[in-house]
């Protein structure tokens, strides 16, 4: 995908949120809303769609979840560090299950472009690259707080979006 285009994806997603301030409630929400929202998406099947991305000196990550109502959420992160393309594509793996973790997502399909990291992370792979250890091992601690997960290689070509949320080969 053009570098172009990449960019205007990015612009497109940051124009849908204008402003960076939040703005406070009026009034408070009641403690069972929460609860009945935990509920509801414990009980859904989400998709995690991840890519990364190294440049020079940094790189980023990109990372889509969405659910079988349709309903999504896309993430974007720049990755303020010297990385290799298998260590951003791990970080945006780490980053989308801390997500779901956060979001209380008990039910996840995990859909990778790198078949690198998607088969050391089934345990198919060995770890050849000593620097990949403690992102497999953060991620296997991560995948204890999914109730169900399915694991998958997607083609590049299927994985465009959060391709272009990691803002392409040069860093965001």
């Amino acid at each position: 995908m053009p570098k172009a285009i990449k960019c205007q994806a990015l612009s497109d997603l940051l124009a849908q949120f204008p402003s960076g301030q939040c703005e406070p409630l009026e009034e408070s929400l009641p403690r069972d809303s929460f609860e009945a929202l935990a509920a509801s998406v414990d009980g859904l099947h989400w998709t995690l769609s991840f890519d990364g991305a190294a440049g020079s000196g940094s790189g980023g990550a990109g990372i889509v979840l969405q659910n079988e109502e349709g309903e999504r959420v896309h993430l974007a992160y720049k990755l303020n560090f010297p990385c290799s393309n298998n260590e951003a594509e791990y970080e945006a793996l780490i980053l989308g299950l801390v997500a779901a973790k956060e979001r209380g997502i008990r039910h996840l399909k995990i859909a990778g472009d790198s078949k690198l990291v998607i088969l050391q992370t089934e345990g198919v792979y060995a770890l050849k690259e000593p620097t990949l250890a403690p992102y497999r091992t953060t991620v296997q601690k991560l995948m204890k707080f999914i109730k169900s997960i399915n694991i998958i290689h997607k083609p590049r070509s299927e994985n465009r979006f959060p391709d272009a949320l990691t803002g392409g080969k040069d860093g965001i």
